[in-house]
Order: structure tokens, then C-alpha cells, then sequence
């Protein structure tokens, strides 16, 4: 596995795991129908500008939860 599709894969995982795809969606600026598209496996051929742009924004959540200990988002 390389790492492409591992950090896919770690994406997939989060927006499974939180059901936040709008707000994914809303803070990489990318469409809703792109993040449904990879977490459903119908788009396999994702750039890798937008990997980076979903897991920019995974980053950004992740870090607001834990400065913010009453952020639930």
C-alpha cells in the first residue's frame, strides 16, 4: 500500500467515523458529490491536490477539537 492510498484510506475512515461530509466538504473547497465519490469507492482516481486539500481540513478539525474541548464538530 503506498502512502497515497493510505492517507485515502485514513480520509474514508474519518468522514465514516464523524458523518461530517458537508463540513469536510465545505472547509477543503472541494464538491459534496467528490467526498461522497471517495468514501463510497466510486472515485478511485482522486487528484492528489485534493487529498491534500481533505486532509488539510481533517487536520484543521482535529486540531479546533482539541483546543476547544467543548467543540463537538
Amino acid at each position: 500500500m503506498t502512502s497515497i492510498e493510505k492517507a485515502q484510506k485514513d480520509i474514508v475512515e474519518f468522514i465514516l467515523q464523524g458523518r461530517n461530509r458537508q463540513r469536510i466538504a465545505d472547509a477543503a473547497g472541494v464538491h459534496l458529490n467528490t467526498v461522497s465519490d471517495l468514501v463510497n469507492g466510486k472515485r478511485d482516481d482522486v487528484r492528489i491536490k485534493t487529498l491534500i486539500k481533505l486532509e488539510t481540513a481533517i487536520n484543521d478539525i482535529k486540531r479546533k477539537r482539541e483546543d476547544n474541548w467543548m467543540y463537538r464538530g
